[in-house]
């Protein structure tokens, strides 16, 4: 009799413990809910969540003249690998989901033409990537190398009439943007006269409240890591650079938390 007591008794506890978690994990959509839409860069925004069982499913909606979903399913194993490290910068987020040993997965879908894309996350994986935060280092770099290879996903990108993103490139201790300008459009001479004007401009977008470029200058700090923007003509193939080094873009980030 005893022994059925006590079976019953751990039935009851453990039964308590699930609706407990389930009540956290409804607490964490409510939560999540309410700061959407969520802005992603150029992977799209998170318009909503909601919970399906012990899965947490996020409902992106992506803009296709910024990012084709079909490319993407030739690179799930990379775009899971970035919101994995994206939890990294949420820490409170990223326990609470251990604690509450649950899954996740992300639908995007197509603003236009209603193609989708479902990444699933596991308990496991966000385990992995709490033991990474452990190694500030080896996160560091991971970062840095996903968000050039997420990055190239939207590649050639048409910035204007006149400026085309080819490629995004590693390179020492330095990423790299490199750029065709369209000479027809351009003189080599307006663009040596315009040099400062365009380091100046670019500077201000790092400061700015983008996402995509808060990222980018987060992940170049803690990897230290400079940054290049190269140019070439598309008919003379002459070359123009702006660089920022490790200490400038540290520098920026300090300047981007001060106060106002």
């Amino acid at each position: 009799m005893r022994k059925y007591v006590a079976s019953a008794l751990f039935m009851a506890l453990w039964v308590s413990m699930l609706i407990g978690c389930v009540d956290s994990l409804k607490n964490q959509v409510e939560i999540i809910n309410k700061q959407c839409p969520i802005d992603l860069g150029i992977l799209g925004e998170v318009t909503h969540v909601d919970l399906d069982d012990r899965t947490i499913v996020y409902h992106v909606s992506t803009n296709p003249s910024v990012l084709n979903i079909s490319r993407l399913k030739d690179h799930q194993k990379d775009v899971k690998q970035g919101i994995l490290l994206n939890f990294s910068n949420d820490r409170a987020t990223l326990a609470n989901f251990i604690a509450a040993k649950c899954n996740l997965r992300y639908e995007y879908t197509d603003s236009q033409n209603d193609e989708r894309l479902i990444i699933d996350i596991s308990a496991e994986d966000l385990k992995n990537v709490n033991a990474l935060v452990a190694n500030p280092q080896e996160l560091a770099r991971k970062r840095v190398e996903n968000f050039v290879t997420t990055g190239r996903l939207q590649l050639p990108l048409h910035v204007d009439a006149v400026t085309t993103l080819d490629d995004i490139i590693i390179e020492g201790d330095n990423v790299g943007y490199v750029y065709t300008l369209d000479e027809t459009a351009i003189s080599p001479d307006t663009i040596r006269e315009r040099l400062g004007v365009l380091r100046e401009n670019i500077e201000r977008s790092l400061r700015g409240e983008d996402l995509s470029m808060i990222m980018l200058v987060d992940a170049l700090t803690n990897d230290h890591k400079g940054l290049i923007y190269r140019y070439f003509l598309n008919k003379s193939k002459e070359r123009f650079e702006i660089t920022f080094t490790p200490e400038e873009i540290e520098k920026i980030i300090l300047v981007s938390a001060k106060p106002f």
